[in-house]
């Protein structure tokens, strides 16, 4: 518990405490605590800097006012409540708020020396770019960077949350798995910064095949996995992949040439082909490959007794 006379260190050292808090990049306010009823206090502004005025809309007119002089009810007392924990607990607090600019704050009580809370220190440090980049990473880490995908990783997460929800539900969820015929001549031909602008486009011509709720998976290459959910005939897996070879069978254009090419594509079904998320997977890989085998441009479901 903190126990300081802030009257007198204010009056004896106000431009020391001015000069200090003026220079500091983070918010601080400096909030006396007046008890008006039983177990209910009043905050009013005592100091603060050019960085908390700023980023809180204030002005010096706001000093000696009480928080609801200051803002409009809700915001006060929000406000107030932050505050009166803070004398309430005895020890710092910390906040975290999302908006605009997201802060991190501590709230710290001070007492005088009869043990009675008299004033509340509140620092808040900007930390928005930090949380941005902490969000770019985490996005980074789940999608594909190229095509913005999901990638293999978030493809996992979804395929377990799909399961689960079909097993209550009693419906089927079919893996796709499928990657570009004679890709390489792609990059062969026009070099790797085409094949990745192909590899965009492709990305687009799948998404435009399936349904907001479904996934389209990149893992990697010119290898895509497409997650169907809520499915409930095998009828409706045979739409979507005749969907997706009509539409990736329209040839690319790259500087007025055309490229023509085809797709073949591997499926497996739960809970036909099997009930783990893995050996889904593996199963439609291997239905992919069949595909290929047996003349490529088409899709093939898992056929156990061929894997």
């Amino acid at each position: 518990m903190a126990k300081l006379d802030i009257a007198t260190l204010i009056s004896e050292h106000g431009d020391i405490l001015t000069s200090l808090f003026h220079h500091m990049s983070d918010m601080f306010f400096l909030m006396s605590v007046e008890e008006s009823t039983e177990k209910e206090y009043q905050f009013r502004y005592v100091l603060m800097n050019p960085a908390a005025m700023q980023v809180a809309d204030l002005s010096e007119e706001a000093y000696g006012k009480l928080i609801e002089d200051v803002y409009p009810e809700e915001k006060a007392v929000l406000l107030n409540r932050m505050y009166k924990k803070a004398v309430q607990s005895g020890d710092p607090i910390h906040y975290t708020t999302n908006g605009e600019v997201i802060g991190e704050s501590i709230l710290s009580p001070v007492y005088n020396s009869d043990g009675i809370c008299t004033h509340v220190f509140s620092v808040t440090r900007d930390i928005t770019e930090r949380k941005k980049l902490e969000s770019r990473l985490e996005y980074m880490a789940y999608h594909d960077v190229l095509t913005g995908l999901p990638n293999r990783r978030l493809l996992h997460v979804n395929l377990h949350q799909a399961l689960a929800v079909a097993k209550v539900r009693e419906e089927m969820v079919a893996v796709l798995f499928l990657d570009c015929d004679h890709f390489k001549e792609i990059n062969d031909t026009w070099g790797h910064n085409a094949g990745d602008i192909f590899l965009q486009e492709l990305a687009k011509r799948l998404k435009s095949c399936v349904r907001d709720g479904d996934t389209v998976a990149r893992l990697g290459g010119d290898e895509f996995v497409v997650l169907l959910t809520g499915i409930l005939t095998h009828h409706q897996v045979e739409k979507v992949a005749e969907r997706i070879l009509n539409a990736l069978q329209q040839p690319w254009v790259n500087e007025d040439q055309e490229f023509s090419f085809t797709t073949s594509i591997g499926i497996a079904l739960y809970p036909v082909s099997s009930v783990e998320a893995d050996e889904l997977l593996t199963h439609a890989d291997k239905a992919l490959y069949q595909a290929k085998a047996t003349g490529r441009n088409q899709f093939l479901f898992f056929d156990s007794n061929q894997g």
